[in-house]
């Protein structure tokens, strides 16, 4: 069975949340069955900065927070990226069976 942690997985998230949302920019949605509520943050300092995307993904089987965060120094540079994924209910296989579900 695949991880959820995996790069694959993940893509596959978003390319069917993102697929789904009506417009640029909305805060809520619902793609294939399940609700989505994405929140942006942001800190810059002198010395580094942050964004991160938070989107919550809810579904009657289960739900999940997939994380996104892009660091970057005071001058710009990015200098570290990354995604991870947590499932707060539900089992792996619920969400891998409704990526196979949702996939066109």
């Amino acid at each position: 069975m695949l991880r959820l942690s995996r790069a694959r997985v993940i893509g596959d998230i978003e390319t069917i949340v993102n697929k789904a949302c009506p417009a640029r920019g909305l805060h809520r949605w619902t793609a294939k069955g399940a609700d989505c509520n994405i929140e942006r943050h942001s800190f810059s300092g002198s010395g580094y900065g942050f964004q991160s995307e938070i989107l919550r993904l809810r579904h009657k089987a289960f739900e999940v927070l997939l994380v996104s965060e892009f660091w970057r120094r005071g001058d710009g540079e990015a200098i570290h990226s990354t995604k991870w994924l947590k499932l707060l209910s539900g089992k792996n296989n619920d969400v891998l069976k409704w990526i196979a579900a949702s996939r066109e």
